[in-house]
Formats: C-alpha cells, sequence, structure tokens
C-alpha cells in the first residue's frame, strides 16, 4: 500500500548561496506526489506508522518560493527568490507544532527587521548592490544625492545597473559597511548584529517566540594535493557523523570527498560532498542544508533569483530509508527538498551537463536522512 502512494514524479530548482568565504552556490529538490489513497486514511497512515517526514502533494516551489515582483520577467512569467534555509510554506498535513515554529520565525524576523531599521544598523533597500555585483563606485551629486554605479567586474565597460540614492540612505549604508568591517563576534552573521544593544534585543525576540539562533559556526574543509590546513576526508566524515546523525552513519554510500562541512550549535548544519572522483566544475557535487524549525531563520541566508518559477517541473522519490523528497529540475539545475521532524533539509546537485533521473536518485540516495536528529 505504501509503495503505491506515490506515482510518478518530475522535478527541478536552484539556488545560490552567497553565504561567505569557501561557500559555493547551491540548489534544491521538491517532489509530487499523486494520492491514490483518500487524505484521512493517508493521514491515519501517517499517524499510525510515525513518519517523520511529510510530503507535499503538487507543493512544488511553493517550500522554497520568496516571491518578489522585481524579478518578474517579460510576459506572464512571475519572479522571486528560491530560499535554501527556510521553509517558505508548508503543505496541509503538516503538524500544527511543526507549522508554529516556521511561522513563529516568520514573525520573529519581521519584528528584528523592523526594529533593526528603527534603531539598529542596517543597509538600506537603495543601497544593496544587485546579484552578480563584485564592484561599484559612487558619485556625488550636486543636490546631496548620491549615484551609485554597480559592475560586473573591474571594468567600467560591464555596468549593471546604476541608481541614485538619498544622502540619507547613503549614510546609513556607509554606517552599516563600517559597522560591518568592524565586527561583532558571536552570532550568524546574517542576523547582521553589529552592536551589544542589537545582540541583546535579537535575543529577547528570539526568546518570544521561542526560538534559538545560530551563534559562530565550526567550518571543516579537506585537504587536497599539497594544502595541509584543513582536514582529511575521514576526520571531516567523522564529525559529520557525530554532529548530523548523532554517531550514526550519515551517508549510505560514502562521498568522493568535501568541499567543505560547517555547523552551528543549535542544529544547523551544510555538507557540500563530491559524488566522483573529478572534482573540477564538470565534476558532480551536492549541498546538503539542514534547518531547524525552531531555529530563527530569515530565507535569505543561501538564495538565487529566478525569473520563471512555471518552468520548475516537480517529482518525488523515496530514498532507501523511507524517505519521500521532493525533486526540482530546471535543465541542468537540480534541487531537492524534504520536511522531517524536526528540521528542513535541502539539496543542490551541481552538474553542468545535468544528470538523468536514476543518476540524480544515485545521488539522493548516498544520505540517510533517518539518521538526522
Amino acid at each position: 500500500m505504501l509503495d503505491n502512494l506515490a506515482d510518478d514524479y518530475i522535478s527541478e530548482a536552484a539556488v545560490y548561496c552567497p553565504d561567505a568565504i569557501r561557500e559555493s552556490p547551491e540548489r534544491i529538490v521538491h517532489m509530487r506526489k499523486k494520492r491514490i489513497v483518500s487524505f484521512a486514511l493517508a493521514a491515519a497512515l501517517i499517524l499510525m506508522l510515525g513518519a517523520a517526514a511529510y510530503a507535499a502533494d503538487l507543493f512544488g516551489i511553493k517550500a522554497l518560493l520568496i516571491p518578489n515582483g522585481r524579478l518578474a520577467s517579460a510576459g506572464d512569467r512571475q519572479g522571486g527568490y528560491v530560499s535554501f534555509t527556510q521553509p517558505q510554506a508548508v503543505p496541509e498535513e503538516m503538524d500544527d507544532g511543526v507549522r508554529a515554529k516556521i511561522d513563529n520565525s516568520a514573525k520573529a524576523w519581521a519584528e528584528w527587521t523592523a526594529w533593526s531599521k528603527e534603531n539598529g544598523i542596517y543597509e538600506p533597500e537603495s543601497c544593496k548592490a544587485p546579484e552578480n555585483t563584485s564592484s561599484s563606485t559612487v558619485e556625488e551629486n550636486a543636490d546631496g544625492t548620491y549615484t551609485m554605479i554597480f559592475y560586473r567586474d573591474s571594468s567600467s565597460e560591464n555596468e549593471i545597473e546604476r541608481r541614485t540614492v538619498s544622502a540619507e540612505d547613503f549614510k546609513a549604508s556607509e554606517a552599516y559597511l563600517e559597522a560591518r568591517a568592524k565586527g561583532f563576534g558571536g552570532y550568524d552573521y546574517p542576523y547582521h548584529v553589529y552592536t551589544q544593544a542589537m545582540a541583546d534585543k535579537l535575543e529577547s525576540i528570539a526568546a518570544g517566540y521561542g526560538l534559538k539562533l545560530r551563534h559562530q559556526r565550526t567550518l571543516m574543509w579537506q585537504n587536497y594535493g599539497d594544502d595541509t590546513t584543513g582536514y582529511s576526508g575521514a576526520e571531516i566524515t567523522a564529525r559529520v557523523n557525530e554532529i548530523c546523525a548523532g554517531g550514526g552513519s550519515f551517508f549510505r554510500t560514502e562521498p568522493t570527498g568535501y568541499d567543505k562541512f560547517y555547523y552551528f550549535d543549535e542544529g544547523t548544519f551544510a555538507v557540500s560532498f563530491y559524488t566522483t572522483e573529478n572534482r573540477t566544475n564538470t565534476g558532480t557535487s551536492c549541498y546538503l542544508y539542514n534547518s531547524p524549525y525552531g531555529t530563527l531563520s530569515s530565507g535569505f541566508e543561501i538564495r538565487k533569483e529566478v525569473e520563471d518559477i512555471d518552468a520548475f517541473t516537480v517529482r518525488s522519490h523515496t530514498a532507501p530509508d523511507g524517505t519521500e523528497l521532493t525533486v526540482l529540475r530546471k535543465d541542468a539545475d537540480l534541487y531537492a527538498y524534504v520536511y522531517l521532524e524536526n528540521s528542513f533539509v535541502t539539496l543542490h546537485i551541481l552538474q553542468l551537463n545535468g544528470l538523468t533521473d536514476p543518476e540524480l536518485d544515485a545521488v539522493l540516495d548516498m544520505v540517510d536522512y533517518s539518521a538526522i536528529p
């Protein structure tokens, strides 16, 4: 009966990670499931079997999408951001307790953002660089405003955009950049905490909603060639098993190597691993991100702009441990995600030449999702 609950599947999606030093592009997966039994029977089966993963029927990209009309392209295409780090919606069959945590995270982030703009140090929207910016220049205008010019690289011929901003916004942006350069330890950088007053307020908001915070992360990367500054593959695997699987085995099939592994004290972690011996951009790799529902997140920690969300196809895939993943596909962009009992897991499979469905499924099957605490 369980084998017959799911029918045909197709899927795809993409996510970009401007995370920080040593961070790489990301992707995600989503599933589509045709229900063969009634909702009541399906719900009864889930409750009876104590399922630890939630399958979203026809949920598609909604789980990842942060709408943004500015990113809509010509015609009827719809645009937005694909989030890799925080579920943006939940399926109907989601447990009420999980739904409440996700809703609380969104409310807490909105409260934190509003407070920061009024009382803290922040970067005005008008001064934020567009995607793919590598350099910028500023010109002061006679009326006191400023013209900001953004470039794809250092060449003035590769201008992306220019915009005029108020003196107030420009000064706020300068203060933000200065505070960011000085830094303020103890919190994951996407929270944008730069003073003790901001830290105290963030802690207060998180506590008010019953949420945890990501503090400083621990980062490990693998040594290759003559590099001795990182760790061996065996050392990283041992730490992955300890952090991501409670001392068990996180991988059903060992990766051929690691790009990096990082984790936080409250349960968030990411594993970027290779699935082929070829570790150049023509090889295959996977970036997996685990986001606990009870952690305050924005969804913007790792993201990518998308213009045509309707181009994503969706299917589901059942891993050997019984976890049903949602898979999203768009050309060579390959993604997957699953709502687990305590966290949201997303995967981005990187392969420039694309993968067949069986090849993609083999990568997804490398992980034992039931081992995640």
